[in-house]
């Protein structure tokens, strides 16, 4: 029995152990990817001017408002971002005093504008930024002078086809249409508006040949309308869109005024009889909630932009 376990015990002792299982290898950690810079949530200066200047020529007022009238504040003039700078001009100088707007904060800032548009502002348009009343939190109202019959730039009276003129213009009906008299002969406009009390607004160059035509509801004031350009023959040679205030929607009446100028080089020599050269059609307007101005290239093009409150409601 002795020899037997003995037996046992050495068989077992000399029995290989099972091999053990191999144990998983940890791969080498993967090199972390690079991650680019953190860009700053800023702009630079440089291309926030020029953010601005496309949001203003696009008339974007919500992204305006988003950004904020300080950051526009902030901004520096710059001859390649003009709609800016008078943006940014305005912010700064914009202030009100006992709920009215301080008269220094317009007289500060209109010869800035005049330079840039080449041409003075209406007195009607200055008197009407004149007249803001609000403040903090209020959003900015304008006196537009509203009268039977006329309104700040004057009056405004019904006239052939139903349409409202303003006094001297040479409109008259051709037919189904509005035509315009130059001395060279009629020019017809366009189709007499299906809707009464439309507004018309003509402008041409000093003994130029192609007519700048508005076409709005003075009623429903504040909202985009088109500027056409109609040459002599009568075609239509490019039509755009006016932002104005670029109001979204109206709660009661409306009202607005629109005036359309041709901005002209001076004559290079004064003393030498000479007709000036255009070069801009600028298009001036007010409602109760803004006041506007643009600009457009003789293509149709705007090549400037300016709201007094950045084409959105705010105090």
């Amino acid at each position: 029995m002795l020899g037997l376990a003995l037996g046992l015990v050495l068989g077992v002792a000399c029995v290989s152990p099972p091999p053990e299982s191999p144990q998983p290898q940890t791969p080498p950690e993967a090199p972390a990817p690079k991650m680019p810079a953190p860009e700053p949530n800023d702009p630079a200066p440089a291309k926030l001017g020029e953010r601005v200047e496309a949001l203003a020529l696009a008339c974007d007022g919500a992204a305006l408002t988003e950004l904020g009238p300080e950051a526009i504040a902030a901004l520096q003039p710059d001859d390649t971002t003009t709609s800016a700078s008078l943006l940014a001009l305005w912010e700064r100088e914009r202030r009100f005093e006992d709920g009215a707007i301080v008269p220094a904060s317009v007289d500060a800032f209109v010869p800035a504008l005049a330079a840039a548009l080449d041409m003075q502002p209406p007195a009607w348009w200055v008197d009407t930024l004149k007249s803001a009343r609000g403040g903090p939190n209020i959003a900015t109202g304008y006196d537009l002078g509203l009268v039977d019959g006329g309104d700040r730039r004057g009056p405004l009276r019904p006239g052939p086809g139903g349409v409202l003129v303003r006094p001297g213009l040479p409109v008259a009906l051709s037919g189904s249409a509005l035509a315009f008299d130059l001395s060279m002969g009629r020019v017809e406009l366009m189709p007499v508006p299906e809707r009464p009390g439309t507004a018309l607004e003509v402008a041409r160059a000093h003994a130029g040949s192609t007519l700048y035509v508005a076409a709005f509801e003075p009623s429903v004031g504040g909202f985009r309308f088109p500027l056409r350009a109609v040459g002599s023959d009568g075609k239509e040679r490019w039509s755009t869109e006016v932002c104005a205030a670029d109001r979204k929607v109206l709660g009661g009446h409306g009202a607005m005024i629109v005036e359309v100028d041709v901005i002209e080089d001076p004559p290079p020599n004064p003393r030498v009889k000479s007709m000036p050269r255009p070069h801009g059609i600028a298009v001036f307007t007010a409602e109760t909630h803004g006041v506007t101005v643009e600009v457009f290239d003789l293509e149709g093009r705007r090549t400037l932009a300016w709201s007094s409150d950045l084409w959105s409601w705010r105090g």
